[in-house]
């Protein structure tokens, strides 16, 4: 159940991250003690830099020390960040913002690794790479996927992979 002080806090963090054209992909509040850590994961198209989460941080911070202060008398600690590398890719704009990485799904008809070629309204499709460097497409209905992550990728992919993401238009 969301009391009026959590609600008031997510509206205040949705509202500043709306108007600066980020997706809130996370508000979470821990008691650490006699303070609470509020964290707030951001995400979008182009990325967040170092400079946009300082940002998103001093604005959140200056609504939430405001004499409507949504967090109460008990201090607090806020983290502003982007999603890490090993999140769960839930949403098609998580899927849009991976296009060209290695990414493993969990499937109901199995897993399958691969890079990104395309997202769709309907499923995404992925570069894999079978015996012999052999490539091939497969296409994971959305309705089928039971899980998705990026995978660390230490080298780059084959040359034949490489050549479909450049024919895609996705930049490595």
């Amino acid at each position: 159940m969301v009391t009026g002080d959590e609600g008031r806090l997510r509206a205040v963090v949705t509202e500043v991250t709306a108007a600066r054209g980020y997706d809130l992909e996370e508000l979470t509040v821990r008691s650490m003690g006699r303070r609470r850590v509020v964290r707030v994961v951001i995400d979008a198209d182009d990325g967040i830099s170092l400079d946009d989460a300082a940002e998103v941080s001093r604005t959140i911070s200056e609504r939430l020390d405001a004499p409507d202060d949504p967090m109460g008398d008990l201090p607090y600690t806020l983290e502003v960040t982007s999603p890490g590398i090993g999140r769960p890719l839930r949403e098609p704009r998580h899927f849009r913002r991976a296009r060209g990485r290695l990414i493993a799904v969990s499937a109901t008809t199995g897993p399958v690794t691969g890079h990104l070629l395309r997202v769709g309204d309907q499923a995404v499709e992925l570069a894999v790479v079978g015996p012999k460097d052999v490539v091939r497409t497969v296409e994971v209905p959305y309705a089928d996927i039971t899980g998705a992550k990026v995978e660390v990728e230490f080298s780059p992919p084959p040359a034949a992979v490489q050549d479909l993401l450049e024919s895609e238009g996705v930049a490595r």
